[in-house]
């Protein structure tokens, strides 16, 4: 549980850190995780996003709309479902992600500089490893 606590700590201070550049677009921090996952996803179902970010469906569709509204993303006919959503990015979440990563790995970059860069290394591949077991364990046993 010591761990969870940590990584909850962690990811609020990181998140406290982006939230200055979110809330000047009008945007939550959940709709950035949204908007991010689109992103970098280059489109989602939105059954598998809900599952993936843990939010309810019925949630999430209110969330889809505010962002689909003001341009964030796109709705698109799945093409393999024809009753499906494919969620797309747009130039302007294209344009947010990239002012937003500039601006946020600055104001990251001089928390982390106190910590030595093989640290950082070993922290990184440390939390790629952690994920990589815990995405295992929820993969379909055969």
């Amino acid at each position: 549980m010591r761990m969870v606590e940590l990584l909850n700590r962690i990811q609020r201070k990181i998140m406290k850190r982006l939230s200055p550049f979110v809330q000047a677009q009008g945007l939550s921090l959940t709709e950035t995780l949204v908007l991010w996952k689109i992103y970098r996803g280059d489109s989602y179902r939105v059954t598998d996003l809900a599952s993936e970010i843990g939010l309810p469906p019925s949630t999430l569709t209110g969330v889809l709309d505010r962002l689909a509204s003001g341009g964030w993303l796109k709705r698109e006919p799945d093409p393999e479902d024809r009753r499906g959503v494919v969620l797309k990015s747009t130039g302007k979440l294209g344009d947010f992600v990239q002012r937003t990563l500039r601006a946020s790995s600055r104001s990251l970059e001089k928390s982390f500089k106190a910590l030595p860069p093989e640290t950082l290394e070993r922290l990184n591949e440390g939390l790629s490893a952690l994920l990589e077991c815990l995405e295992r364990d929820e993969e379909p046993k055969r």
